[in-house]
């Protein structure tokens, strides 16, 4: 083995310890003890304080001067804004979420895959408002617990299927069917209970790229008790043209697009 090739190895290592120290952080809204750290993550205290160093130093990680405390820092937040003020769906897509929102009075989001989830990029909540049971920002979602997931699953070639899709058993038959109708319609729908309150309906339409590669999905989320009282046609007419709408203004030639681009 070649001297720089062990420098490689070290070095991806080191990458991938000091990755697991921020995602362990990242993942609770606490401050942790180097101890708590160590444990968490199977490193020993020399290493893991060399790494949170590192990160303290660069401000990814703060550290309390009194209390010798850690918790993650804001620097991820400013590379995540970097990351989605040039993400050119999340800057076109903004203006059709809100219109959406706006026409149905629902939350609507935008949606991608990453490592085999659902990652939801864009959030707008109706005039303002939190409403539960809608993909916050940020929020991660199993593709077969979302619409969008149901959508870019659907979408998929057979064999990116296969990996990501879980066995389903006795359900296999059900799914293939369910997919191939959400891509022969263009919509996808989820009915799945939020705790304590009443279920929530999701509804979700694919967006494409001037290739017609679908890449993300647009959605929308309702509470059953407004659903039912809806007109559920129109509600996911409004979902799929807002994805078409979208799809042609990333550079898709739709054959058919029905909803105006947004106003302003």
């Amino acid at each position: 083995m070649s001297k720089s090739f062990g420098i490689d190895n070290m070095r991806n290592a080191t990458l991938q310890k000091g990755l697991l120290l921020l995602e362990t952080m990242a993942a609770e809204a606490r401050e942790f003890t180097l101890a708590e750290l160590a444990q968490l993550t199977g490193l020993d205290k020399g290493h893991a304080c060399r790494l949170l160093k590192t990160f303290v130093a660069n401000g990814y990680v703060n550290r309390h001067p009194r209390t010798r405390r850690y918790w993650i820092g804001l620097r991820t937040l400013e590379l995540s804004h970097s990351i989605l003020s040039r993400m050119e769906l999340r800057r076109v897509g903004m203006a059709y979420i809100r219109d959406l929102s706006d026409r149905l009075g629902a939350a609507t989001y935008l949606g991608v895959l990453h490592l085999g989830r659902v990652l939801t990029v864009a959030t707008v909540y109706p005039a303002g408002c939190y409403t539960d049971g809608a993909p916050g920002f940020g929020s991660v979602m199993e593709l077969t617990q979302s619409a969008m997931g149901k959508v870019l699953l659907a979408h998929m070639p057979p064999e990116q299927r296969a990996e990501l899709l879980p066995e389903q058993g006795a359900r296999s038959q059900e799914w293939a069917e369910e997919l191939d109708e959400i891509a022969r319609s263009g919509v996808g729908v989820i009915l799945k209970p939020s705790g304590p309150a009443p279920t929530v309906i999701g509804v979700a339409a694919p967006i494409r790229t001037s290739e017609g590669r679908v890449v993300a999905a647009i959605g929308a989320s309702d509470q059953k008790a407004s659903w039912d009282g809806r007109d559920q046609e129109q509600f996911r007419t409004a979902v799929r043209n807002a994805g078409q709408g979208l799809s042609f203004a990333l550079g898709h030639a739709a054959s058919r697009v029905t909803l105006a681009a947004p106003a302003g």
